[in-house]
């Protein structure tokens, strides 16, 4: 099943409990007035009120979604109030699963926008309708941090809003053609209308770009004032080697292929049709398992995959061994169909427990990239029972042009980094950072190409409190 199919079923699943208990609790509140119009010989507002028991089983069930059952171990409370975070999140990584938080956020505000007009004639006005949808987005996001239900997020509170604001204008636009308010109605739309362009237009945008986004490229900039930067290696001021690689991605039916062949080279049951095969589709991930035999997790976009052997016994796994040469590694691998690039070099990571890993640091010779890690571990009688491979080869798609080893420096001085060691970064303030190393690297985007990126090595005076040697963040390199 889909993660996205699974997601929504979850999410109604949980809204039904309380979604019955406010549509039981709006039959307890309309009966008795359904009596007293029969009594005063009045008409009961019948439209009226099954929009209001359907607002009080929606409110039940967003009740649900947004308080109940959110409580996660470990997590840790905080606000975030940088607008637009989630959206530039989602257009970074361009996955569905990512597009899901803003969208969903705005679609189960909808059903708000729509019923609360109905059921009050009051909010039939524009800026009671607004009221109400930033209000109670608003104390949804204060009840989900102070009772430890999720973090206060503002691209929250902006998604609810937006999406009463379209259910608003969908709702309107039908009350004015109802009452033949033909330019009313019109004016309604123009809201629905654009959100609908936007949405279309950032598709076409992506669509026609020539390569994907990188996942953590820079969204906004750390606050990088009054940091000493210290240069500890030297930097060139002419551009980096120009290029983007590119390996086809898999596709779902070529991706189940793989994972035939794969399996049958395991001598296990490969029928992807059959009850014994466990077969489930995510965003970006297939994943394929007998439960018995074997599991393997593979990606579309990169080709990296993820196997283990069920067959080996636990204890086998950990008991010390004598060690396994490189030839008798390639072999066992070849055996899985595994071909590991000649520019991949071997290293001995755990002898004694079986660790292995071939790996290649942005090798590129005559076009072609190889680049990344293939890491094993190695059973008794020299078993692979797992295997990590994320080891990539690729060839030049084009010239495209790429920054100085300096000009990313200055990138990197002005904060404009991978925004995903911006909070760290703010919240340990440093006063000197020494850049120690840039290297130029490869990332998979979200289209499936390898582009270039500057990783700096970074250190500062709280390396040792956080138990390590300095940390490293990015700068895309593409021009």
């Amino acid at each position: 099943m889909h993660d996205f199919i699974g997601l929504i079923i979850y999410i109604f699943r949980r809204a039904i409990p309380l979604a019955l208990i406010g549509l039981a609790a709006g039959a307890a509140l309309l009966v008795p007035l359904n009596r007293k119009c029969r009594r005063e010989g009045t008409r009961f507002p019948k439209g009226q009120a099954a929009a209001i028991l359907l607002l009080l089983c929606y409110l039940g069930g967003l009740a649900a979604v947004t308080l109940m059952d959110r409580m996660e171990s470990g997590i840790r409370m905080r606000i975030q109030l940088r607008p637009f975070l989630a959206f530039w999140e989602a257009w970074n990584v361009f996955a569905l699963q990512a597009w899901l938080n803003p969208l969903l956020n705005i679609a189960m505000f909808l059903p708000l926008g729509v019923l609360l007009p109905l059921s009050v004639k009051r909010f039939q006005r524009w800026y009671w309708m607004l009221a109400a949808g930033a209000g109670a987005s608003f104390l949804i996001e204060a009840l989900q941090y102070s009772l430890g239900r999720g973090q206060a997020d503002v691209d929250d509170l902006i998604c609810n809003t937006l999406g009463a604001m379209l259910g608003y204008c969908l709702c309107m636009v039908f009350v004015s053609l109802n009452g033949k308010r033909w330019k009313c109605a019109g004016a309604y739309a123009v809201f629905p209308v654009l959100s609908i362009a936007v949405l279309v237009g950032v598709g076409l945008v992506y669509r026609l770009q020539p390569y994907g986004n990188l996942a953590d490229a820079p969204i906004y900039a750390a606050n990088t004032k009054g940091v000493e930067w210290v240069r500890e290696c030297v930097l060139s001021d002419e551009p980096g080697p120009s290029g983007v690689y590119w390996a086809a991605p898999f596709t779902k039916e070529n991706c189940d292929a793989f994972a035939v062949e794969f399996i049958e080279r395991l001598g296990a049951e490969s029928d992807l049709g059959s009850p014994d095969v466990d077969v489930n589709y995510y965003d970006n991930i297939a994943a394929y398992s007998d439960h018995s035999t074997y599991s393997l997790w593979v990606r579309y976009k990169d080709r990296s995959y993820h196997y283990t052997d069920y067959r080996v016994d636990n204890d086998l796994r950990h008991i010390e061994k004598d060690g396994t040469s490189e030839s008798e590694l390639r072999a066992a691998l070849e055996k899985l169909g595994i071909e590991v690039p000649g520019a991949a070099r071997f290293i001995v990571v755990n002898r004694e427990k079986g660790e292995y890993a071939f790996r290649a640091e942005s090798v590129v010779e005559d076009g072609v990239l190889t680049d990344g890690e293939l890491t094993c571990r190695v059973a008794e009688d020299g078993i692979l029972f797992r295997v990590d491979n994320a080891l990539s080869v690729s060839t030049l798609q084009g010239d495209a042009a790429v920054i100085s080893p300096e000009e990313a420096y200055g990138r990197l001085c002005a904060g404009r980094f991978s925004w995903r060691d911006v909070p760290m970064f703010d919240e340990l303030s440093p006063k000197r950072v020494r850049v120690t190393a840039c290297d130029l690297q490869y990332l998979t985007d979200s289209k499936g190409f390898r582009q270039p990126v500057y990783m700096f090595t970074l250190s500062d005076n709280q390396d040792t409190e956080r138990g390590g040697s300095g940390w490293s963040t990015f700068v895309p390199a593409l021009a």
